[in-house]
């Protein structure tokens, strides 16, 4: 009767092709692993490119701000800057805020294209945005790049709109400063901090 002899030689082969098998396996699954988040990283990186090249291409410059009148009003001047793109006046929006004995905040907001007195143009209309060199009345709707604008805003408050709050007169009397900040639709912003050196009607604010 023959004995069946072990081969303890192929024993080890069999185990060695098996680690083998396992490391190439677990190679694949790596560098799959790796591929995508190359591939993710590499989105992000593209997203985050276009975004910042979006708000770098985009700016608006405030070049100028005057007391309008004795009471809540300032008037604007800012320069539009983009890489060719016009954006609607109604799509530009401004918040101006102050804070009153340093705890009571007051702040009112709006676009650029809706200034509740500013200059009467007839027929019950007020103007409230238009290119500098030209008449209040040739009121603008769309800004285009490179070019200034004139507008102004109220002071006052989202619930007070007949307010004085953080307006000219108010900042004087309080002795304070107020923060204006407009923001473009695609990211771009300015603010700048309003104060009251001289108090009267034309007089600067930054």
């Amino acid at each position: 009767m023959r004995r069946v002899k072990h081969n303890e030689d192929g024993a080890v082969g069999i185990d060695l092709m098996i680690t083998y098998i396992g490391i190439v396996i677990m190679m694949i699954v790596i560098g799959s692993t790796a591929v995508g988040m190359v591939e993710r990283i590499s989105q992000q990186t593209q997203h985050t490119a276009l975004d910042v090249n979006k708000e770098a291409g985009t700016k608006m410059i405030v070049v100028g701000a005057w007391i309008e009148d004795g009471y809540d009003d300032f008037l604007f001047m800012i320069e539009y800057q983009s890489q060719g793109k016009n954006v609607l006046a109604e799509d530009v929006e401004w918040t101006l805020w102050c804070v009153e004995d340093g705890d009571t905040l007051h702040y009112r907001s709006g676009t650029i294209d809706d200034w509740i007195s500013g200059p009467p143009i007839g027929g019950g209309e007020r103007a409230s945005l238009w290119e500098v060199g030209t008449d209040p009345s040739e009121t603008v709707t769309e800004l285009e790049s490179g070019a200034r604008y004139f507008f102004g805003i109220d002071g006052g408050t989202n619930n007070n709109l007949g307010g004085d709050e953080c307006g000219p007169t108010f900042l004087n009397e309080e002795g304070i400063s107020a923060t204006l900040t407009v923001n473009l639709p695609d990211g771009g912003s300015n603010t700048q901090t309003l104060e009251i050196g001289r108090f009267e009607v034309g007089a600067p604010v930054i």
